[in-house]
Order: C-alpha cells, then structure tokens, then sequence
C-alpha cells in the first residue's frame, strides 16, 4: 500500500473506530506481524506490557498514550509457560504460586479464584491484575496439577495452597 493510500486509511476512520495492528497470536502464544514471525523477544515483551482488553467489544488491543490498534487472536494472547511454588517465609506467611508468561520478563503471581477450564480441558487463569486471560501450555499445567485435587463429594477440582481450597471454575 503506498503511503498516500495509508494516509487515506487514516483519514477515513471515524474516532471511535480502532486500526488493525497487523499483529497475529497463535494460541502457542507466539507473535507474528502481518503473517510473519516476531523474533524480537524485546519488542514482543514491550508490546505484551501495553496489551489491554476492551470492556466492551472484548478486542485485545495494544495502546500506547493515544495511539491505539487491535490485535487478532486465536485463542489467548497470553500463554502460561512454567509454574513455581514461592514457599512461606518469615514475613510471608502463606505460599504462593506464580507463572512464567510467555514473552514477559516478571513474573506473575497466580490468583487462584480466576482459575477455569475451557474448551477440550484447557485451564486458564488471567494475569496482569486480573484484566488478561492466559491459556496454561501442557508443560504448565502439569506442574500446576501437583497442587490440585478432587473433592469427591461435590464432584469438583480444586487447588490446595496454604490450607486454603479454591474451586476451579
């Protein structure tokens, strides 16, 4: 498209209506850029920290200051790569799971209640405060499992941490 034609893109979008990024993520979590792989694990991650969700479409979308642009996603635009225990401490008293994510460079405390199981038992959590879902890849779920159970008189799983049960639902 040459730069006159893009221009006029521009100019023909109302206020309210919101550009394509060109971006893609695959439900492994992986970036591409008009149908192209992104390698630039640091762009990647920069892009992941401006990822939000809007309230009333559901859209994924990347916004930094003003400037605003949607994503297309299969699945989850983040994906929950390994799981570790952080254990009690003196000033902590509780332990505490947390999750590698995908294309992140923090990790993520796991808040246990946002736990749900989806379409051909996926599990899911969401992440950054609670505003992102996350899919947990095979290898992460697997280690989550040591810490889930079943309560066999309501015919429900739950995660045991700290003494505590929290359905999974």
């Amino acid at each position: 498209m040459s730069k006159n034609k893009e221009h006029e893109l521009e100019i023909r979008l109302s206020e309210n209506e919101m550009p394509p990024c060109g971006i893609f993520i695959d439900r492994e979590g992986d970036w591409y850029y008009r149908g192209s792989p992104m390698e630039r694990a640091d762009i990647v991650s920069h892009l992941c920290q401006h990822l939000r969700r809007e309230e009333s479409s559901g859209q994924y979308i990347i916004q930094m200051g003003k400037q605003r642009c949607y994503l297309e996603v299969e699945d989850t635009p983040l994906v929950v790569s390994s799981v570790f225990l952080q254990e009690k401490t003196e000033e902590k008293r509780q332990e505490d799971l947390y999750l590698s994510i995908k294309h992140l460079t923090t990790n993520q405390p796991l808040n246990p209640t946002t736990l749900w199981v989806g379409k051909e038992n996926v599990l899911y959590c969401k992440v950054m405060e609670n505003t992102i879902p996350a899919r947990f890849l095979r290898p992460a779920y697997y280690q989550l499992a040591e810490f889930i159970h079943e309560d066999k008189e309501e015919h429900r799983f739950y995660l045991f941490l700290s003494g505590k049960r929290y359905y999974i639902g």
